[in-house]
């Protein structure tokens, strides 16, 4: 009987806190908007300008989506940094490549799903650009596949030090949200092995920049 009585006790508990939690935050359950920094520094380059970007909905339930474009100067080499805050993702990078008119028909990918220091990205090129696309999970590395992503999912989301927050409603049990990164430069006077070099460099700081900074609920 006495043990009969656990499972009620830990819902009841929960159903007081999260009742606690609603009257002190009526906003419960409810995504915070998430401001893009006007500019990220970069030991590497040279920031230039920065300016907020709509870029059209990937999938039919969604508006259009926010992000922030940055662009850098490293010697002779410009490139830019777009950044999207994805309030839900499948995780599969490639699909998204049509919001910027890329023809993933056209796209010459050089090494895909290439496991860095950070994790996955994608290496590609369309139109005499080179571009590097992966996706900052809010726990574990990097990921470009859907495989990928939801196997992030399954070893970080289902831990129990997430189960007070899951109960509170701070966070959510499946944490499907990502920043969607692509960098990209053209492919000019240097090889473009010479380019995907420094966009991997770049990468690099991005993800150590951005990883810890990912947008609270």
């Amino acid at each position: 009987m006495i043990f009969s009585l656990v499972p009620f006790r830990l819902t009841l508990f929960s159903i007081v806190l999260v009742a606690g939690r609603i009257v002190i935050d009526p906003n419960l359950g409810q995504d915070s908007v998430f401001e893009f920094p006007n500019q990220v520094q970069l030991d590497q380059a040279q920031f230039v300008a920065g300016q907020a970007i709509e870029t059209k909905s990937l999938l039919r339930d969604w508006g259009d989506i926010k992000g922030y474009e940055y662009t850098y100067q490293q010697d002779n080499q410009a490139f830019k940094v777009k950044i999207h805050y994805l309030p839900e993702s499948d995780g599969d990078m490639a699909s998204y490549r049509s919001a910027y008119g890329i023809d993933s028909q056209k796209a010459v990918v050089k090494s895909q799903q290439q496991q860095g220091q950070t994790g996955f990205y994608d290496r590609f090129e369309h139109e005499q650009t080179a571009y590097l696309s992966s996706c900052i999970n809010p726990r574990g590395s990097s990921t470009v596949t859907h495989a990928q992503f939801f196997a992030n999912r399954n070893t970080y989301d289902l831990k129990l030090d997430r189960a007070i927050p899951v109960i509170l409603g701070t966070e959510d049990l499946r944490d499907s949200r990502c920043l969607w990164v692509t960098i990209s430069a053209p492919i000019a006077n240097q090889s473009v092995d010479a380019v995907h070099q420094q966009l991997v460099a770049v990468w690099q700081e991005i993800y150590a920049w951005w990883s810890p900074r990912f947008p609270k609920r």
